[in-house]
């Protein structure tokens, strides 16, 4: 039913619209008076019968809110049944309970709990950049562990040389060795019984390999190294600079 006949929009018979001096009967009087009255009851009358009838709140406004998107009561209601069933059938619709559908104490607790899961978040992120910064600093410092012993490592450099029995001969390297050991084609760096044949040994920065009456028989020079050939007598001779050598250069 519908309240829009139930609205009075003015009297059928205003009392201002009367002569000052009606020429009526006074039972007509009488009716003209109870009109107003009478229409009034009349509307309100149907006014109560519309709002008790059983389509009463398909006619009642409803103002849409979040939860319930419905213009009427009827429908509103119809909408929260809906909602209700699903709920009961454990088919609650994504969103649709909200906080404030919850009970207070519920709240407070769910707000710790995301507090907490904040806190423990922030918590791990920082522990994980500093786990991460920890590594790489320990990956920094291994590097520089590993650039400092491979620029202090040793390399070896193995070669032969044929002397020249010239007073000394220069075998070039390309690099200034710390160190130099040389062999005769024998593997010997010294010969001889009641004397003395020096064809090899160790020489290092500084300090060269001495041969007969205490002169040089290896020396390190730059890019390479030095072998002389002295001869003194039938037993003393220097000969690092005759015949094939084998020698091994440290870096």
């Amino acid at each position: 039913m519908s309240f829009e006949p139930q609205k009075l929009g003015t009297f059928s018979k205003k009392i201002i619209d009367l002569p000052d001096q009606p020429n009526m009967q006074p039972h007509e009087l009488k009716e003209y008076f109870d009109s107003s009255p009478e229409e009034l009851r009349q509307s309100h009358n149907g006014l109560c019968d519309a709002l008790t009838a059983k389509t009463a709140a398909t006619a009642l406004g409803f103002s849409r809110t979040a939860g319930v998107p419905a213009d009427t009561v009827q429908t509103a209601v119809e909408n929260v049944q809906q909602q209700l069933n699903a709920a009961v059938m454990g088919n609650i619709p994504s969103g649709s309970v909200t906080g404030d559908k919850l009970a207070q104490d519920v709240r407070d607790r769910l707000t710790a709990i995301e507090s907490a899961a904040a806190a423990e978040t922030s918590t791990r992120a920082g522990a994980d950049r500093s786990e991460a910064e920890t590594r790489a600093n320990a990956d920094v410092n291994l590097q520089n562990q590993i650039n400092t012993l491979s620029a202090a490592k040793c390399e070896a450099y193995i070669g032969t040389y044929m002397g020249d029995d010239q007073e000394s001969q220069f075998v070039h390297l390309g690099f200034t060795p710390k160190a130099v050991l040389v062999f005769n084609n024998s593997g010997q760096t010294c010969t001889g019984y009641n004397y003395y044949y020096y064809t090899g040994g160790l020489a290092v920065t500084g300090h060269p390999v001495m041969g007969s009456q205490e002169k040089y028989a290896i020396e390190i020079t730059e890019n390479g190294f030095r072998v002389f050939y002295h001869y003194v007598n039938n037993r003393d001779y220097t000969i690092t600079n005759s015949g094939l050598h084998h020698f091994i250069a440290f870096r």
